[in-house]
């Protein structure tokens, strides 16, 4: 029987929690897999739609999330839940992740079911540096989820005051 396991990948928002699978009858990881030089890290999805590069970032693992970009992995592709591995480094908290991602042309401003942004899960959640490099990148900061907030609204809902001011300063309307 495959043991469950829940990561938080994006924010304390519907889509925060995902029941991930593992079990020792799944098929290799592809990130495990023999790669030649010039060779392309295959998309291999598992039940959950989660690509080598979204686990890898869910675990932290920056040396293996540079390594898989290194090797051509897709970083706008979206899980079956619809997070980008952009939105899920958001989500941990990792900058040096968030900055490779961007790096190799992930979109600041893809967003997952409900509207939801990078940006607002690090305005929500108080990471600071994270969100000076979403808005560096060009993050949008007038962006609404399908209820209308924004980021600023979730910073401000948390008193996350150091991040109110950098949203306000970017454009950020209330």
């Amino acid at each position: 029987m495959p043991k469950i396991r829940v990561a938080v990948f994006f924010i304390a928002l519907p889509i925060a929690f995902i029941a991930c699978r593992e079990s020792p009858n799944t098929i290799q990881n592809a990130e495990h897999a023999p790669q030649t030089p010039g060779q392309t890290v295959p998309a291999v999805k598992e039940e959950n739609r989660r690509t080598p590069l979204m686990r890898a970032a869910e675990r932290g693992d920056s040396a293996e999330v540079k390594a898989l970009l290194a090797k051509g992995a897709d970083v706008n592709e979206k899980s079956e839940q619809g997070v980008t591995p952009l939105m899920i480094a958001t989500g941990i908290g990792d900058a040096g992740i968030v900055r490779a991602l961007l790096a190799k042309g992930a979109d600041v401003n893809a967003k997952a079911p409900g509207g939801y942004t990078a940006l607002m899960a690090a305005a929500l959640n108080g990471r600071t540096e994270i969100t000076k490099i979403l808005l560096d990148a060009r993050a949008d900061v007038n962006a609404k989820d399908s209820s209308g907030r924004t980021a600023l609204k979730y910073a401000a809902s948390k008193e996350h005051a150091e991040i109110v001011q950098m949203l306000k300063k970017a454009g950020a309307r209330e």
